[in-house]
């Protein structure tokens, strides 16, 4: 079996014609770089080139210019069109050139030689582009766990008043004890039956601290905030009551939610109105990380119990993990791409922007990605700092 028996019709953007010679070039892409007056050369191979295609049509017969216009017609559309090659079959091509033959002697015949350049294949889409979220409401992490844990007071209630006042209290306590982790003023619980409405106010609270308007640098600030908030592991640690440590859970993990949608929402305002950006990229990146530790240790205590709550809850989780990397990644790729860049003179931080971006002012950017900056008055020749891609 060869080419011979295989031959398919050939045809572009639908016009079929004749073929009788086929020909296609292969050339690789080579990056040459070499010294002048140097016999030695250093090649880097950079992939192939697109490959070269050459076909020959024939027309023949009375009618054989209607054939003709119809192809060069075809062949002078722009842009890419669907090439049937004889040999290789369908393909998509760029037309580069091509020219008609006519010869005197042969009446009523003529050849038409034409050459293609591969184009790349159309790739498939195989993912459903995922929508971010604007927001995320904290009320839905807690909601399952605040139920259950409210169903369980209920029962208390109605079976042993004893241990409905020693849990009520051990909630009251754990409460004051979590709000002096955060410097939060002491709140009285009205009704302590109804736990998820003092969850929800103490996640609200939790939001309020998040702000980013102080001489602390934002960053700085936000570990505050997440190492107050990672305290709250020490409350409850003494119960045996899985109904109040899964909804003490959830509050822990709805209030590190609460901070990183503060920390997305101050990024997105001040990229709104064209401010200087509080978290740079590698801060961002930070953030949901740190984020996404908090949420697959409460996947991994979740699964340990194993029930159809803790499933239903571990779903949650992985959306909440979810929605943060997509949410957080939005903003990264929103700033230009970081980078290296070499100081190439002694010089000011100031002087480098200019040098950089034509634009002094982006010297505070420049300090803000890098805060190990000794001296900015006083850059090194050869100093390797991190910057934004021009």
């Amino acid at each position: 079996m060869g080419w011979a028996t295989d031959l398919q019709d050939a045809s572009f953007r639908g016009v079929q014609f004749e073929c009788t010679a086929a020909s296609t070039s292969y050339a690789k892409a080579l990056s040459v770089k070499q010294a002048p007056y140097s016999d030695d050369a250093s090649v880097e191979d950079m992939g192939n080139d697109p490959d070269d295609i050459s076909l020959t049509a024939v027309f023949t017969g009375e009618d054989y210019k209607t054939y003709l216009d119809a192809l060069i017609t075809a062949l002078k559309v722009t842009g890419s069109g669907e090439l049937i090659h004889p040999i290789y079959g369908v393909m998509q091509v760029f037309v580069v050139s091509f020219s008609d033959n006519f010869d005197a002697e042969n009446v009523d015949f003529c050849t038409l030689n034409i050459k293609f350049l591969r184009n790349k294949q159309d790739k498939k889409q195989l993912f459903i582009p995922v929508k971010t979220q604007t927001s995320i409401s904290t009320a839905t992490i807690i909601d399952a766990p605040a139920s259950k844990l409210g169903a369980f007071l209920e029962k208390l209630k109605l079976q042993d008043s004893n241990k409905l006042f020693a849990t009520v209290t051990t909630i009251r306590n754990s409460l004051d004890q979590a709000r002096s982790y955060l410097g939060l003023a002491k709140q009285s619980i009205e009704d302590v039956l109804s736990p998820a409405t003092y969850i929800v106010g103490l996640v609200d609270d939790v939001t309020k601290l998040v702000t980013f308007d102080t001489n602390i640098t934002a960053i700085s600030k936000w570990r505050d905030i997440t190492n107050r908030v990672q305290r709250f592991e020490k409350v409850f640690q003494d119960t045996d009551s899985t109904e109040i440590t899964q909804a003490w859970r959830s509050t822990q993990v709805a209030a590190h939610i609460a901070v990183a949608q503060q920390v997305i929402a101050t990024v997105r305002a001040e990229m709104a109105s064209d401010e200087i950006i509080s978290f740079t990229p590698v801060d961002l990146a930070v953030v949901r990380q740190n984020t996404r530790k908090v949420l697959q240790q409460a996947i991994d205590i979740e699964r340990i119990s194993n029930t159809f709550e803790s499933v239903s809850q571990i779903q949650i989780y992985k959306e909440l993990a979810d929605q943060i990397h997509l949410q957080i990644q939005e903003l990264i790729e929103t700033r230009p791409p970081i980078t290296t860049a070499k100081v190439p003179v002694n010089c000011t931080v100031h002087w480098l922007a200019h040098y950089l971006y034509e634009d002094m002012s982006r010297s505070d950017e420049i300090l803000r990605l890098n805060p190990d900056l000794m001296n900015p008055s006083l850059l090194q020749i050869g100093m390797e700092l991190t910057v934004y891609a021009r």
